[in-house]
C-alpha cells in the first residue's frame, strides 16, 4: 500500500470513527438513553446507520476524487458487537469489530513515524544522528569549559529558590512537622572540618566551606543524575574527590545513577567535572541503572579504587531497563587516567555473580584487607572478607551470613589498642539465641563488632 493511500485510509477511519462512535460509545446519561432508544427501535435504527455510513463514503469519496486519488471502497460496518466487546484500547472507541484493524494500525504507525521524524522523507535513523551529534556538542562545551559558569534563565519575581532546608509540614506520621528530603551521603575534608561535601536522594550534589551554615550546589546541570549514593574524598589528594550516583536504599524511589563523577580542583572556588565514567575494558556499561553505594581508595596508591553496587529504581512504579549490568564489587586500576575503567571482581563462594553489594569497607593500614556485605539470594547473604584484594583475582570467604533480603553497612576504626576495629548495622532481628534481647520483627536491626579484621563478629 503505497503511503498516500495510507495517510487517505487513516484520515477516512477517524472521520468515520466520529460518525460511528457518536452512536455506539456511552459518554453520558444522555448519551446512554439515546443509546438505549437506537436499540429499541429495530430497523429503523440500522437503516439511519447505515445511510450515515454511506452519505460518509460518498462525501469522502469526492474529497479523494479531488486529490486525484480515485474513490474508496465503501466502508464495510459489521454487525454491532455484543455488549462488552466493542471496546479495543487500539482502536477509536466503539470501532472494535467494525473497521480493518490491520489497515487503522498500519496507517496510524505511518502518522506517528511522521511525527518522531522517521517517516520516509527523510533519511533512516536522521533523530538517533541528531541526538549523538547534540551529546558530542555537548561533550564538546563541558571539555572547553562553556558549561562551567552556565545557568537557566529563572524568573526571579514569582519564583524563590527555597533549598537545601526543612519543607514544612512534609509528610510525617501522627503528626505534621517539617522534613527535609534524604542525605544519603557525606564526606568531610580531612584537614579542614569546615568543608563537607554531602548528597542526596535526588536533590544532587552540595558544598559547604563554613561547617554546614551555607550550602553550595555543585554541578547541578551537569549531573546525569541527582541521586548521589557515595561521596569519598581522596586520602592522599584532597583536590580529588570520587561521587557515585544512585540510591542503595532498596526503596520504591531509590533511584538508579549513571556511573562514578570525580571532581578535580575542589579545593579551589572553579572545580572541575569529570565523567561520569561507567564503561569496563571492553567498553561495556557496568554501572547505569545501579546504585553506587560505597568509593574506596587505596591510600598507597590512588589508581585503585574499589565500588560496590546494589539495585536502584528509574521511577515509582519501576522503570528500568530489564537488562542491566551485574551488581556487584568493581575496582578500578586506572583511576586517574583519562577514562578510568571498572572491573568486577567475583565474591567467590556468592551463589551468582549479581548481588546487590550494600557496602564495602577497607582496613585504613592493609588495603588489601576488603570487607563487603551482601544481600542474599541463595542463602549467600553476609559479610564477605578478602585479605589479598589487591591480587588479579582476590579470594573471599564469608565471616558473617544473615537471611536472604537483608542488609548490612560497615564502618571502621582505627586506634592504638586494639589497632583496627570494624562495626556492622546489619538488618537482623536479635532472639536470645543470638545472645541479645528477644525483638519483635518491625524491631529489627543489630550492631555487631569485630575486633580481629573481620575473622569474627559479636553478638547483639
Amino acid at each position: 500500500m503505497q503511503k498516500a493511500v495510507r495517510w487517505t485510509l487513516l484520515f477516512s477511519l477517524i472521520a468515520i470513527s466520529f460518525a460511528v462512535a457518536w452512536d455506539f460509545t456511552p459518554r453520558s446519561a444522555g448519551r446512554n438513553k439515546g443509546r438505549v432508544d437506537a436499540k429499541a427501535s429495530g430497523p429503523a435504527a440500522k437503516l439511519h446507520s447505515d445511510h450515515q455510513a454511506a452519505l460518509q463514503a460518498k462525501t469522502l469519496n469526492g474529497l479523494f476524487a479531488e486529490a486525484n486519488l480515485g474513490p474508496i471502497p465503501e466502508p464495510t460496518i459489521g454487525p454491532e458487537p455484543a455488549d462488552g466487546d466493542d471496546d479495543d484500547p487500539d482502536l477509536p472507541p466503539g470501532m472494535a469489530g467494525r473497521v480493518d484493524k490491520e489497515a487503522y494500525l498500519r496507517a496510524r504507525g505511518d502518522y506517528f513515524d511522521m511525527l518522531r521524524g522517521r517517516d520516509q522523507t527523510v533519511p533512516d535513523g536522521a533523530r538517533e544522528k541528531a541526538i549523538r551529534l547534540m551529546d558530542r556538542q555537548e561533550s564538546q562545551m563541558k571539555a572547553n569549559g562553556r558549561f562551567t559558569n552556565y545557568s537557566p534563565t529563572v524568573d526571579t519575581t514569582n519564583w524563590v529558590f527555597i533549598g537545601p532546608n526543612p519543607i514544612p509540614l512534609g509528610q510525617t506520621q501522627g503528626t505534621r512537622v517539617a522534613v527535609s528530603g534524604r542525605t544519603i551521603s557525606i564526606a568531610v575534608h580531612p584537614t579542614n572540618p569546615d568543608t563537607v561535601y554531602v548528597g542526596t536522594a535526588q536533590g544532587g550534589l552540595y558544598k559547604s566551606t563554613n561547617g554546614g551554615t551555607n550550602w553550595t550546589k555543585l554541578f547541578e546541570f551537569q549531573l546525569e543524575s541527582l541521586a548521589i549514593g557515595a561521596i569519598t574524598i581522596d586520602p592522599t589528594d584532597s583536590s580529588i574527590v570520587y561521587v557515585g550516583t544512585g540510591e542503595n536504599g532498596q526503596s520504591a524511589d531509590s533511584a538508579a545513577g549513571r556511573g562514578l563523577y570525580i571532581l578535580r580542583n575542589a579545593n579551589s572556588a572553579t572545580p572541575t567535572l569529570n565523567g561520569p565514567f561507567r564503561l569496563n575494558g571492553a567498553a561495556a556499561d557496568v554501572f547505569s541503572g545501579r546504585a553506587i553505594g560505597r568509593i574506596l581508595v587505596n591510600p598507597l596508591n590512588n589508581n585503585t579504587i574499589f565500588v560496590c553496587t546494589a539495585n536502584g529504581t528509574g521511577g515509582n512504579p519501576n522503570t528500568t531497563t530489564v537488562l542491566q549490568p551485574p551488581r556487584g564489587v568493581y575496582r578500578s586500576t586506572n583511576a586517574q587516567a583519562a577514562t578510568p575503567t571498572f572491573e568486577q571482581l567475583a565474591v567467590t563462594g556468592v551463589a551468582g555473580a549479581d548481588r546487590s553489594t550494600i557496602d564495602i569497607e577497607m582496613d585504613p593500614a592493609n588495603p588489601n584487607l576488603l570487607l563487603a556485605t551482601v544481600t542474599g539470594v541463595s542463602s549467600d547473604g553476609g559479610i564477605w572478607r578478602t585479605a589479598n584484594a589487591l591480587d588479579p583475582a582476590p579470594t573471599f570467604t564469608r565471616t558473617q551470613a544473615w537471611a536472604n533480603g537483608l542488609r548490612g553497612e560497615l564502618t571502621v576504626t582505627r586506634s592504638a589498642a586494639p589497632a583496627t576495629t570494624f562495626y556492622a548495622a546489619t538488618g537482623e532481628q536479635s532472639t536470645a539465641a543470638l545472645g541479645g534481647p528477644a525483638c519483635g520483627a518491625t524491631q529489627a536491626g543489630i550492631l555487631r563488632r569485630s575486633t580481629d579484621l573481620g575473622l569474627t563478629w559479636s553478638g547483639p
